[in-house]
């Protein structure tokens, strides 16, 4: 197990993968900085090596490799990870470790043996009608089909489950990925989807985990869509359909199109339109909202219903302008769908796309076209209407400039109407954790993990540390620990020639007394402090901080002495003083050599 992490670690790069979560600005030739997913901050703490391929936060201390990084994001535990990774990798896993065997783990290879399974059931002729449904009522071609996995699933009560027991998954397995249903008399499981058009619902990587089918029977009584429950793997408050397609092209474009449902993505996307995404009905969750965040925080909605009359519409767009999102809507001709809309002139949706109007301005026309504004009852109505939204802006200015627009057409006092705006109740203040609550450091001990931190990043500088500072001044004992192995490492394993040293092999020596994880922190400490500066100036900084460390230790000691003399007096210990007088002295002794 151990290589075949290795091999993933090896084929794939940090900074690429943490961009695919987190926007990152390169900060030195080998380093990159970012605010912290883990926490919230102002300014960047959150380094990046390339060179290392590690991660660390100076803010909230998480650290650690890719498989770390992708557990702490996706709330995952290894085996989850390892697979996840895998597949980025292009590395095929062997199961030699039967955590692998995890219950997620069975269910996504259950729905991506089902995703194959009703994929193939496209392709014979036996689905003659179906191709001709999706080339002649939906025109779809053959490519779109093909990319977006559709699928068929046989009007049949046991076909996939009996398909799936086949490829050694059991019954109580193939229950939990939601894809049978319990017989209410009697023992045994139906198939769930029977006689559907299928479509695959993947994660934010590629993976399905759940399915959307829709009925090809005008009679059917299960409904129009149904979908796979919520399961171990798929949480619709957690999935966008299309992401995993789409969110290279939303970075691209800095925007993301949602519409309503499937057929609309898959028309949007045959067009050429590619940053295209689908909600769970019309509402956004703040899940959802955090997870397109990653990739854009600009937005346009696409919806064939009126928007500012669909309450769960206004709940999604609400938390997104609370999550300071720019929100801007698609108005469609004719209240149609744009499925409808780029099957009847693809050139009418490329034009409502570009027209899109911002998301406060809609609803103002909106509440204007129905409310006359010339007595007090419709001034009452718009402001009861639309105070509510300006309210959820999160961004100050951006809604000063909205009551500021209300205030201007009702002829009302801006002051007036920020009085009327809903009270929202306090805030509580957060509860400190681990992960927010920063362990305040002894300047001596932020002083030696720089030193070490830039020996670490610039080895040439090692022999200079290792004649002028004494392990003895790191109090510290994992620093301690560290600086002696350091040392070790230069006198006795490269016999003292700095062309050698290798500070991966360096690394491995720290494993077994589990100092590489501070050994990769003090390296990007010192590329998020020092990733500017040449070489002269790293010997410069070397240089002082090293003599002030050992000023503050010779300090720190005369302190003690001269407490340690004190009770010594009080006791009429006079031999003892005279004994602790001549150990002051020495320490003056040093710290003048240093002046």
């Amino acid at each position: 197990m151990a290589n075949q992490s290795e091999e993933i670690k090896n084929r794939l790069d940090i900074v690429e993968l943490v961009s695919e979560y987190i926007r990152l600005k390169q900060a030195g030739t080998n380093s990159w900085k970012a605010l912290c997913p883990f926490h919230n901050e102002k300014t960047p703490s959150f380094v990046v090596s390339k060179d290392k391929q590690i991660f660390h936060c100076f803010g909230c201390s998480e650290g650690g490799d890719i498989f770390t990084f992708v557990q702490k994001m996706e709330g995952m535990d290894f085996p989850e990870a390892l697979r996840l990774l895998a597949q980025k990798a292009g590395v095929k896993l062997v199961a030699q470790d039967p955590k692998l065997a995890s219950q997620k783990n069975k269910i996504l290879d259950i729905c991506q043996e089902a995703s194959r399974f009703w994929s193939e059931n496209l392709k014979p002729e036996s689905a003659k009608k179906i191709n001709e449904y999706l080339i002649n009522d939906r025109q779809l071609n053959k490519e779109t089909t093909e990319e977006f996995k559709l699928g068929y699933a046989h009007d049949s009560w046991g076909n996939m489950f009996n398909h799936l027991k086949s490829k050694g998954f059991n019954e109580q397995e193939i229950f939990l990925a939601g894809l049978t249903v319990k017989k209410e008399r009697g023992q045994g499981f139906y198939d769930r989807f029977r006689g559907r058009l299928m479509f695959p619902i993947n994660d934010a990587h590629g993976s399905p985990v759940g399915f959307s089918a829709r009925a090809l029977k005008t009679d059917e009584k299960g409904g129009k869509y149904i979908n796979t429950p919520q399961t171990l793997v798929y949480n619709k408050s957690l999935v966008i359909y299309n992401l995993d397609k789409a969110k290279e092209y939303i970075k691209k474009n800095d925007y993301a199109i949602v519409v309503e449902g499937q057929m609309d993505v898959l028309a949007a996307w045959q067009a050429g339109t590619k940053n295209v995404i689908a909600a769970s009905g019309t509402a956004f969750t703040l899940d959802q909202l955090k997870l397109l965040k990653r990739y854009t925080k600009n937005i346009k909605i696409a919806f064939d219903t009126d928007v500012a009359g669909e309450s769960a519409a206004k709940r999604g767009i609400a938390l997104a302008l609370s999550e300071d999102l720019n929100v801007k809507i698609i108005v469609l001709p004719d209240g149609k769908d744009p499925d409808d809309v780029i099957k009847a002139d693809k050139k009418v949706w490329e034009e409502a796309n570009k027209n899109a109007k911002s998301i406060m301005d809609y609803y103002f026309d909106q509440t204007l076209d129905r409310i006359n504004l010339g007595n007090v009852e419709g001034k009452k109505e718009a402001a009861k209407i639309l105070l509510p939204i300006i309210n959820k802006i999160s961004n100050k200015i951006e809604q000063t400039h909205w009551l500021q627009k209300l205030s201007s057409l009702l002829n009302v006092t801006e002051s007036i109407l920020r009085e009327s705006l809903p009270k929202s109740e306090p805030e509580k203040s957060p509860e400190k954790t681990e992960a927010t609550v920063q362990v305040t450091k002894s300047r001596n001990t932020m002083l030696l993990e720089q030193v070490l931190a830039m020996v670490l990043k610039y080895p040439i500088n090692l022999p200079y540390l290792i004649d002028n500072l004494e392990p003895e001044i790191f109090i510290d004992d994992s620093l301690n620990d560290l600086y002696k192995k350091l040392i070790i490492y230069y006198t006795e394993d490269i016999d003292n020639n700095i062309d050698n040293f290798d500070y991966q092999e360096f690394h491995n020596k720290l494993k077994a007394d589990s100092l590489d994880v501070i050994a990769d922190k003090l390296v990007l400490l010192a590329e998020k402090d020092f990733f500017d500066f040449d070489s002269e100036i790293i010997r410069d900084e070397l240089i002082k901080a090293t003599k002030f460390c050992k000023e503050n230790h010779y300090n720190f000691q005369l302190k003690e002495i001269e407490g340690q003399i004190k009770t010594a007096e009080n006791k009429g210990e006079s031999e003892e003083v005279k004994k602790l007088i001549e150990q002051f002295n020495q320490v003056i002794a040093q710290l003048n050599v240093l002046e």
